[in-house]
């Protein structure tokens, strides 16, 4: 079926890299720029700038010990970004990335923690960027309230809560529980397991599913206005269900579109892959679908 031009291939595809796009950096305000790679796991890996030019840089490392019942709490401040990965340890490391126009408002720059509470503290002035690198036990439960910067989490199996106003979550292989929530900004994950709840307000969702079956309670992602995503292979077991209310736009696109299954009414659209128990759920209330199975077809086929 022809696509009617409301939603092109070109912007599904867009849609599709929001992974990437949202782990591969994040522009903070006018003269504030963070890059950070697809994997940071030092300062190194990060780049800061304000005003076009190469920031000030410091770090400073802490480790903070894990407790029994207490989750860790991420206070991730206007100028600051946080990225969690799950590792066999039995405490939390804490690399703190500094940046700033000079050298002189570095040492302002600082971590605290008290209390189970982990923040970032600087000066008055938005002239600087504290940027978290935290490796955590895989199991640890986690809090981050997050106001404009970036959050990714990465390896994690405990019970991990984020919240974020205005900007990216990103959720790669967690097998744990994770919920997360964005007010205005894009969420994107990606795995085969875990029990997922996510939910943007403002903005997209893109999920890439990966392996044969989900492994756990499941994925239940929600996108009040914006568009979804999903990226799924071929041969994709677990029943997973997409659907869009209204007549937003709504396309498939690979060799396993043939198979779904379509139910098309007035109240919505929606497509159901896989033959076993649904455990993956995708939905928008106000916003256009892209779905795409295995490898790219040649002919993509689109439903309006």
């Amino acid at each position: 079926m022809a696509n009617s031009g409301t939603f092109s291939a070109a912007a599904a595809a867009a849609i599709l890299l929001l992974p990437a796009a949202a782990s591969a950096g994040h522009r903070h305000h006018d003269g504030v720029s963070i890059s950070e790679g697809r994997d940071p796991r030092q300062c190194s890996d990060i780049t800061m700038e304000f005003s076009g030019e190469p920031a000030a840089r410091a770090e400073e490392r802490r480790t903070i010990p894990a407790v029994a019942g207490q989750p860790l709490r991420i206070d991730s401040s206007a100028q600051s970004g946080v990225r969690v990965r799950g590792a066999d340890r039995a405490d939390f490391e804490v690399l703190l990335c500094k940046g700033a126009p000079d050298v002189g408002t570095l040492p302002q720059v600082t971590a605290a923690s008290a209390d189970g509470r982990l923040s970032v503290r600087g000066p008055a002035s938005e002239d600087w960027y504290g940027y978290l690198l935290i490796t955590a036990p895989r199991g640890a439960a986690i809090e981050v309230d997050s106001i404009n910067g970036p959050v990714s989490l990465s390896g994690l199996a405990g019970r991990v809560s984020v919240r974020s106003q205005n900007g990216p979550i990103s959720v790669s292989d967690c097998p744990g529980e994770i919920d997360a929530e964005a007010q205005n900004g894009p969420i994107s994950v990606h795995g085969a397991g875990g029990k997922l709840r996510v939910e943007t307000r403002n903005g997209p969702i893109a999920v890439a599913l990966s392996g044969s079956s989900w492994s756990g309670a499941g994925l239940d992602a929600r996108a009040v206005n914006g568009p979804v995503s999903l990226a799924v292979p071929s041969d994709y077991r677990t029943g997973t269900v997409v659907q869009s209310l209204g007549h937003s736009p709504f396309q498939c696109r690979g060799d396993g579109c043939a198979a779904v299954r379509r139910t098309w009414d007035d109240d919505g659209k929606k497509i159901e892959l896989g033959d076993g128990p649904v455990l993956v759920r995708l939905a928008t209330e106000n916003g256009p679908v892209s779905v795409r199975t295995g490898a790219s077809s040649a002919d993509d086929e689109d439903d309006d």
